[in-house]
C-alpha cells in the first residue's frame, strides 16, 4: 500500500498584470491583496517527495482542485486529505480509482448506521446528492494519547486488518504535508517569485519542484545508507550540499566520475541531522504558547494551565429517524 498526502496552499505572486489578469487575488481584501494562487499537491508519505500539482486562480476550492490528481492514484493507494476535501462525490472517485482513503469529518455529518464494528467504530452509509447514489464509508473515533479525538472516514472498511488505532496513526502522518510546504516556501524560499507571466510562472514552479525531488531522492538514499528515517535528516543542509554537487557536476567533463560524485554527495547528506520528536503536541490557546516561548509563564505559577490532556473516549452519541434508522451524531 502506496501512501500519499494530499493538501493546498497559496503563493504570493509579484505584481504584474499579466499574473493578475490569470489569477486575482483572495475576496476579503477588496481586490487590493497580493496576486496569489491556489497550488494543491500530492506528495508520497515515505520519501515525502512531490509526485503531481494542480494550480489554479485565488480562492479555487479544493474540490475542484483534487479531481485532477485522483487519476494519478493507482489501485491499492491510500490517500490522506484534510477536512477541506471533504466531498461525497470526491470520495466516490478515489473509490472508482480502487484506490482508499482516511479523512477527518466534521460533527455535522450524520451518515446512517449499518451496524456497529467495535467500540467507536461504525460501517456507515452516505448520500452523493450529485447523482442520487450511497457510499459505504467506515466511520472511526480515532483517538492518540495526548491529542483530541478525530471523527475519521474511511474506506478501509475491516476492523481487524486496519483497527482504529493504525487509522488514527497514519491519519498523524499526514502532518508531513505541512512540514514540506514549510521546506518548500521557506528553505527552497518559494515566497520570491522572478516571474511576471503565467508561462514564467509555471517554468519556475516546475524548477522548484524538480529541485526538491532531488534534494529528497538525496535524503532518501542517504537514510537508507544510515538506517534512519528522512525525517531525521536536514533538508535545508541537504540544499546547500546539492547546490555543491550540481557545481561539480557542471564542472566535471568525466562522465565516469559522475556516480562518483553522486556517492559523496549521499554520504555528505547523511551526516547532517535534526531532532526528530514524534508525537509532538501544542496547546491550542495561543497566548498561552506564547507565554512558554517567551519566558513569561514563570511569573504566575499559581494559575492552573488552560490545556488539559485529552478526556477518556465517550460514546458516540446515535439518534433514530422516523423510519426506524439509526443515525450517529458526534
Amino acid at each position: 500500500m502506496r501512501l500519499i498526502a494530499g493538501d493546498k496552499t497559496n503563493l504570493a505572486l509579484p505584481e504584474s498584470q499579466p499574473l493578475w489578469n490569470c489569477f486575482g487575488t483572495h475576496g476579503g481584501s477588496r481586490g487590493l491583496g497580493p496576486i496569489a494562487v491556489e497550488l494543491c499537491c500530492l506528495f508520497d508519505l515515505v520519501s515525502r517527495t512531490p509526485l503531481r500539482f494542480v494550480y489554479g486562480r485565488a480562492s479555487t476550492s479544493e474540490h475542484k482542485l483534487i479531481p485532477k490528481l485522483i487519476s494519478y492514484l493507482k489501485k491499492g493507494d491510500l490517500l490522506l486529505l484534510d477536512a477541506g476535501f471533504y466531498f461525497c462525490a470526491t470520495l466516490r472517485k478515489i473509490m472508482a480509482r480502487s484506490a482508499h482513503f482516511i479523512i477527518p469529518a466534521n460533527e455535522n455529518l450524520h451518515p446512517r448506521v449499518l451496524r456497529k464494528l467495535a467500540d467507536s467504530d461504525y460501517l456507515c452509509e452516505i448520500k452523493d446528492y450529485s447523482n442520487k447514489t450511497t457510499v459505504t464509508i467506515r466511520v472511526v473515533f480515532a483517538h492518540r494519547n495526548g491529542f483530541r479525538r478525530r471523527r475519521l472516514v474511511t474506506s478501509l472498511l475491516d476492523p481487524v486488518e486496519f483497527p482504529a488505532s493504525e487509522l488514527a496513526l497514519l491519519y498523524h502522518m499526514r502532518w508531513d504535508i505541512e512540514t514540506f510546504y514549510r521546506d518548500f516556501k521557506c528553505t527552497l524560499r518559494a515566497t520570491c517569485w522572478h516571474c511576471q507571466t503565467p508561462e514564467t510562472f509555471h517554468k519556475e514552479l516546475i524548477m522548484h519542484m524538480i529541485v526538491c525531488c532531488l534534494i529528497r531522492i538525496a535524503m532518501l538514499e542517504a537514510c537508507r545508507l544510515v538506517k534512519l528515517s528522512v525525517r531525521q535528516l536536514s533538508f535545508a543542509r541537504a540544499l546547500t550540499e546539492t547546490r555543491l554537487f550540481l557545481k561539480l557536476l557542471l564542472a566535471t567533463t568525466d562522465v565516469d566520475l559522475w556516480a562518483s560524485i553522486w556517492t559523496a554527495h549521499i554520504s555528505c547528506c547523511a551526516q547532517y541531522r535534526v531532532r526528530y520528536k514524534p508525537d509532538r503536541r501544542f496547546t491550542r490557546d495561543r497566548q498561552e504558547y506564547r507565554k512558554k516561548s517567551r519566558g513569561l509563564e514563570s511569573r504566575r505559577k499559581n494559575n492552573k494551565r488552560k490545556y488539559r490532556e485529552a478526556s477518556p473516549l465517550l460514546k458516540p452519541e446515535t439518534r433514530k429517524g422516523a423510519k426506524g434508522q439509526l443515525f450517529l451524531l458526534s
